[in-house]
């Protein structure tokens, strides 16, 4: 009786094992991801081994110089990709250079505009070349060349600095960068995009868009910002649009709430002025654009990257121009028709007393998956898909496809024991729709 008892002990403890052990195979082989099979390998995700966990990436076309064996000095462009990343040991958050053509550069670290080491999570990262855009928490952290790079912009500030820290002798100090500015997101900042259209050379069409990130339970927005669209889906979280703007006086790079030639001097902070507003599903790491001829006309493809925890990742494809063909009033979509007000942003009533600071005249666009011809394909990829950015070939008349390439949070040493896919590389897709 007592060895029948241990063998029906031993036989459910086996099977238990057995169970686990076909549950572990179907987790770690058992989706093939068809959708991921028509992406392209770029190039490695640095800083992996150092204990980084990136999560935004920008792309910027720019010249760099080329040194032979005997000095000489031939320029060219390429395309320069900057990755964001905090680190698992809480050691400053750092700043990944790729070339497009040079390779690998290096990397700086960051600092917060007292010099101190910025050790935050940070999140999405944008640079124009003139400004460097990073999120962190509630704010927008923003960066200007220094005075030693005066007569330079930013960006060749960053690869200047990465690849001095590339060759460091030792003893040397690393190389940083410093923030000099930041701004309230008015959201639970998470990613960046700046949109440029390389075939004009007015700034008038770019813009940087600023968005959050929704989880129910974990990573709430406020109550404002969920909304539903006409087509009944439950969106999130928001999405704001900003204008850029190159002047060098101008700290944030961006328009501000007063900026005509009499701005309002009863603003406790003249800040940058959000243009748009756009309504976003939940889950929501990234954005890009695809195919977009320009701001004014509004076509091509706009991509969320949606991802949370070792669940697939979903690359959401939309039409730009479905999008943008509707909106209604923040007044006429908030409780009691009340206006949108900036965090922190007040007008002077009088000597004793402060009104916040509000946009009667913003409008809502919905992005909105229950729409069937604004929704327009899902790529079902590996998870932990992050910040995304997209590449535009130069000189191109039409720019009617664009190269989307997509950054992955799995391949760092904090997740990649659980991951199912532990992605080590860029990947890039062209989107297109179904």
């Amino acid at each position: 009786m007592k060895h029948k008892k241990l063998f029906i002990s031993l036989t459910a403890i086996l099977a238990v094992f057995v169970f686990f052990g076909i549950f572990l195979l179907m987790w770690f082989v058992g989706d093939t991801y068809p959708d991921f099979k028509r992406f392209r390998k770029e190039f490695e995700i640095e800083g992996l081994d150092d204990g980084a966990v990136p999560q935004g990436i920008a792309e910027y076309y720019s010249q760099y110089e080329i040194l032979d064996e005997n000095g000489n000095s031939t320029k060219k462009y390429q395309h320069y990709f900057l990755t964001s990343a905090y680190m698992k040991d809480g050691s400053p958050s750092r700043i990944y250079v790729t070339g497009s053509e040079s390779g690998y550069i290096g990397s700086v670290t960051m600092l917060n505009e007292d010099g101190t080491p910025h050790v935050g999570h940070v999140g999405g990262i944008a640079t124009n070349s003139t400004r460097l855009w990073v999120t962190y928490g509630d704010s927008i952290l923003v960066a200007q060349a220094s005075e030693e790079y005066k007569n330079d912009n930013i960006l060749k500030e960053i690869i200047a600095k990465a690849t001095k820290n590339s060759n460091l002798e030792d003893g040397e100090e690393e190389q940083s960068i410093q923030f000099t500015a930041s701004f309230k997101a008015n959201c639970n900042a998470a990613y960046l995009y700046y949109y440029h259209d390389p075939r004009y050379t007015t700034t008038s069409y770019d813009r940087l868009y600023v968005g959050e990130f929704y989880r129910k339970g974990n990573y709430e927005t406020d109550k404002s910002h969920r909304l539903e669209t006409p087509n009944g889906y439950k969106n999130t979280s928001f999405m704001y649009e900003y204008k850029t703007n190159t002047s060098t006086s101008n700290k944030y790079g961006l328009d501000l709430i007063d900026s005509s030639s009499t701005p309002d001097k009863t603003l406790s902070d003249n800040v940058p002025k959000i243009q748009k507003i756009y309504s976003l599903p939940e889950k929501i790491q990234g954005i890009a654009f695809s195919g977009r001829t320009g701001y004014g006309t509004t076509t091509g493809l706009l991509i969320l990257s949606q991802s949370y925890g070792l669940a697939n990742s979903h690359l959401l494809c939309f039409d730009w121009s479905k999008v943008n063909a509707k909106s209604t009033k923040y007044t006429d979509l908030s409780e009691n028709g009340h206006s949108f007000e900036y965090d922190g942003v007040y007008r002077t009533v009088s000597s004793d007393k402060k009104s916040p600071y509000s946009d009667k005249d913003l409008l809502v666009y919905y992005v909105d998956e229950a729409d069937g011809e604004m929704f327009v394909n899902d790529y079902s990829v590996p998870s932990m898909s992050e910040g995304m950015c997209t590449v535009t070939l130069q000189g191109s008349s039409t720019a009617t496809q664009e190269r989307v390439y997509v950054l992955f949070e799995s391949g760092c040493k904090k997740y990649n024991l659980f991951t199912r896919e532990s992605i080590k590389n860029i990947y890039s897709f062209i989107p297109k729709t179904k």
